[in-house]
Order: structure tokens, then sequence, then C-alpha cells
């Protein structure tokens, strides 16, 4: 049975998202909406990003809508790639819409930077008495590579078996690997979030001048200290490193184009923070492990074993 599908979010990431789905699913109309009125405007005109992806275009079974909430009584599975500060607010608006039984997949990574909650709790406080089923994927996925067709892998994780065949059908395809995993996603978005964190810490001392062996020895360092973290959020400090999620994920926003390293790039290079963040927002970016430091500091700030991350929150934050 073909499922209605629904795009929240045309950022870099979510316009390759859209693409690779579009090529995916071709006889399925899968409907977008983004809420920057600039951005939207211009794909729904010219089927191409203003500021991404020079030359691409959307396949014509993307269907561009306004106003998401019109059509979210017949969407089965929405697809969220709403940056994580903003989920919460969104779904809220969104709640009195949704069809039951509802699928949410995110792909956002983050934590809330108040409450320090992964979006999978996030979600089951704001749509509390809402029947949806929950998904997460994540992955060594930068934007650019996807939608040049490359050989990628991410992992689809899922409470529902059901609800992760779906995905895993709608997702995979000969460039693009999904491993599906059944349980609780929390670890998943954790490990995604903060790994975001150590791309940032290791894009400064990158920035500074640091060899390879000596961002080595910073990468192992933070890797523990996360490890740390992810006890005192509850979460399950075992790591799986043939996950997509973790190793694949890794390596891509470490130490590849990412918006994180970027960041840490600039501030290592002598940028002031603010200066890194306009020139960030001026490439219509946002590198979020910046907001998931802000959240993580003020669980680590004075205590012992959280040395690098308390060092660079302490001058950053």
């Amino acid at each position: 049975m073909q499922k209605n599908i629904l795009i929240l979010g045309l950022g870099a990431f979510g316009f390759a998202i859209a693409k690779h789905l579009g090529e995916n699913n071709p006889k399925t109309t899968i409907f977008a909406s983004e809420i920057n009125a600039e951005i939207f405007k211009n794909i729904s005109e010219t089927r191409k990003h203003p500021y991404f992806f020079e030359g691409v275009t959307l396949p014509t079974n993307i269907e561009l809508i306004s106003d998401a909430n019109a059509e979210l009584g017949n969407i089965d599975i929405i697809i969220s790639i709403i940056p994580c500060q903003f989920v919460g607010g969104a779904f809220s608006g969104m709640k009195e819409y949704l069809k039951d039984g509802v699928t949410i997949l995110n792909l956002s990574k983050g934590i809330d930077n108040q409450s320090l909650q992964t979006v999978s709790e996030k979600l089951s406080e704001v749509l509390d008495g809402i029947n949806y089923n929950y998904a997460y994927l994540a992955g060594g996925m930068i934007a650019a590579e996807l939608v040049e067709g490359k050989k990628l892998g991410a992992d689809i994780v899922t409470q529902n078996n059901e609800t992760g065949e779906i995905l895993e059908k709608i997702f995979e395809s000969e460039s693009l690997q999904i491993n599906l995993k059944i349980g609780s996603p929390k670890n998943t978005e954790l490990y995604a979030a903060l790994k975001n964190i150590i791309a940032l810490i290791l894009g400064y001392y990158e920035g500074t001048g640091a060899g390879a062996s000596t961002l080595g020895y910073y990468f192992s360092t933070l890797l523990g200290e996360i490890k740390q973290i992810i006890k005192l959020l509850d979460g399950d400090s075992n790591l799986e490193f043939t996950d997509y999620a973790l190793s694949g994920d890794l390596i891509a926003t470490c130490f590849g184009a990412s918006r994180n390293r970027l960041l840490g790039n600039m501030l290592g290079k002598g940028t002031s923070i603010s200066e890194a963040l306009s020139e960030l927002k001026t490439q219509n970016k946002i590198a979020e492990g910046y907001e998931t430091l802000k959240g993580v500091y003020t669980i680590t700030k004075g205590k012992e074993g959280f040395e690098e991350i308390n060092s660079f929150g302490s001058k950053y934050l």
C-alpha cells in the first residue's frame, strides 16, 4: 500500500533527502514544506536550492506545499529535518492535525539544550495522548555526497518492526545502505547528537594547526568524555562501532565537510564565536553541536573527567 509522505525542512540535508526519496520512489508523490519563505519560494519556482547544490533539481514527484497542516490528516509518514531546538514547538502546533498512527521519522541530530531531552523524549512529552510511531535515522551522510549518489550507510532505529521495514524500503537504494535496528532509539540519538561536539572541538584543534596524531589524541579523549555524558543522561555507553550511526557518522562529521567541523575550524583560526556563527548564518548553516554543547556544559561544568569539553565550553559559551 502506497504511503503518503511529508518532508519537513528543506535546508541542505532536507533538500538532499527529498531528491533521494523522489528518485528512489518515482511512482510516489512526496510532499515537502519549508518554513523559510524565501527558500520555499525559490525552490517552488526553480526546483533548485538557492544556496546549495548548483544545477541540481528536485524530481517532479516532489510536491512543494506552503501549508503542511492542511495535508497532515492524510500523511502516513512525516520525515522531520527540523533543527532539534525547534522540534517541540513545531509538533506542538501540528498535534491536532496528525493522522492516527502516523509515523514520525526524525533526522535531526541534537538534544534540547534546556531539558537535555532527545527528540524522541521531547515528542513523547509534546504528543502525549497521540497515537504515533517514532523512528530515527542517522549515519555518515554528508548532504552533498547524498545528492551526488555516493555510497553511504545509515541506521534506522525504531521499536516497531513494521514501521522499520516500511522506512527501510522507502530509503534503501543502490547508493544508500540501510541497517534496520529494532529497539529504543535513545542511544543512537545521543551518539548522533554528542558526536557533533567531538567534531566541533576537533575542528578547533585542526584550526590551530594540530596534526593527525594530536587530533587522534583529542578524538580518543573526547570519545571517552562523551561516553560519560551518555551515562549521566541515563543512556547505554557501550559503543557499537559497526553501526553507521556511530563510526560512519563520526568519520563523516569529524573529518568531512560538516558544519560543526567548519565552526570549530574558524574558532581555532582565531575567529570570534559571534563572527563564526554569523558567517555560518550567511551560508544558511546551523552547527547543532554548538547548541548541544550549551546543554551538555550545564552538567559537566566543574566535574572531573570532562576536561576538554569544559575547557572549550568555558571559552566559547
